[in-house]
């Protein structure tokens, strides 16, 4: 076993709460298929907070848990299980979701849609580390990995060896959020509504998610690319990657998403993609999408809530609702291409890191709520 340090989150003390804390924990050496790695850096997501602020028992979320699941390393390989082959100790890797190889959605290449991905990936599994002081084993193994561990046992399956991709351990640290929110809004764009030259693509909220899917959108050239964010500095930031027109739902003078869109495309959006899991925002969305568009829903709304849907009009309309997990990426050859775009200054994800001692993650987490930090990396320092 190896004595590190975890943040570790326990039940919240009041509803819509998290209650994490720095904690000395002990990790066990890999088994059948899995690897350990020393981390070096791991961004955090906002389903790390969503799924640390949810009563135990709901959903199956169980307490204490270690959270983190956007993370990259260099040399950090530490020790092999049994049957591992993609990796070697040292070799430097990116980490991305689980997912079982073996059910329909795998074998057909659509892994983010794995029939165990919710337990596998949200609950994770216990075994493979306990609290130094007191002997639980909290719930690990979250996206087969629970990077917001200084040490972790991951399952091989999450690991992406990139040791003749990263030319230092600067592009380590800057390449830790590709494997989810940068690779989520990727997919949105390229596989979930496959957004071309003839689209007006609208992109609800400007975090990782959000500013990968506009540069992708750049990237493949849409007619119009219309970002929507209550935060002025994401709006102008947007611009300088390549947005065509802002909506700042957060002025005093604002109008309907459908009508701010129809007055510069009097049909509507053709895809509208949904980051920000607001019910409002997600019902307005729907409404500003044209006839035949798309509706692409990202974000986590509050759980239990539903979207109403008029059957008639739906039908009428041709819309299209996509839920969308991961971008319906292939993390293997997913990563790969925003590493090689962002060598040809076509996706600057330099530009939207901030870093952060581990030590310091509730700092990270106020510049998430207020909006100042787009993504937010914690970085393990040796």
């Amino acid at each position: 076993m190896i004595t590190t340090t975890a943040i570790v989150a326990r039940e919240p003390e009041q509803p819509q709460s998290i209650n994490w804390a720095m904690e000395e924990v002990e990790v066990y050496m890999p088994g059948e298929g899995e690897i350990l790695v020393e981390m070096r850096a791991t961004g955090i997501c906002h389903t790390d907070i969503v799924l640390s602020s949810v009563p135990a028992g709901r959903i199956g979320i169980q307490y204490p848990k270690v959270l983190g699941h956007e993370v990259t390393g260099a040399g950090i390989v530490r020790a092999l299980g049994q049957s591992v082959k993609s990796v070697e100790v040292g070799d430097p890797v990116l980490l991305s979701y689980y997912s079982c190889s073996s059910c329909a959605s795998c074998q057909s290449a659509h892994p983010a849609y794995c029939e165990v991905f919710a337990g596998e990936n949200y609950v994770g599994r216990q075994g493979g580390m306990k609290i130094s002081n007191n002997g639980e084993e909290p719930w690990s193994k979250f996206f087969g990995q629970s990077s917001f561990s200084r040490h972790s046992v991951v399952s091989e399956v999450s690991v992406v060896n990139v040791k003749d991709m990263i030319k230092s351990e600067d592009e380590l640290k800057l390449f830790a959020p590709l494997g989810c929110g940068f690779q989520t809004g990727m997919g949105a764009i390229l596989n979930s509504s496959n957004a071309g030259p003839d689209d007006v693509v609208m992109i609800l909220g400007l975090g990782a998610v959000g500013m990968g899917a506009l540069m992708t959108a750049k990237i493949r050239g849409c007619k119009a690319i219309i970002v929507v964010d209550k935060v002025e500095a994401r709006l102008e930031h947007a611009k300088r990657l390549g947005a065509s027109y802002t909506i700042n739902t957060g002025a005093p003078d604002k109008t309907s998403l459908k009508d701010a869109v129809c007055k510069l495309f009097p049909s509507g959006a053709s895809v509208v993609i949904d980051t920000t899991g607001v019910p409002t925002l997600i019902e307005e969305g729907l409404q500003a999408t044209q006839k035949r568009g798309k509706l692409v829903l990202i974000g986590v709304p509050p759980l239990g809530y539903e979207l109403n849907v008029d059957v008639v009009q739906h039908i009428n309309s041709g819309r299209s609702i996509i839920g969308c997990i991961e971008g319906d990426c292939i993390p293997g050859k997913a990563i790969p291409q925003m590493i090689q775009w962002y060598r040809e200054g076509r996706f600057p994800v330099d530009q939207l890191v901030q870093y952060f001692d581990a030590a310091e993650y509730t700092q990270a987490l106020k510049g998430m709520k207020e909006g100042t930090a787009v993504k937010p990396v914690l970085v393990w320092e040796y």
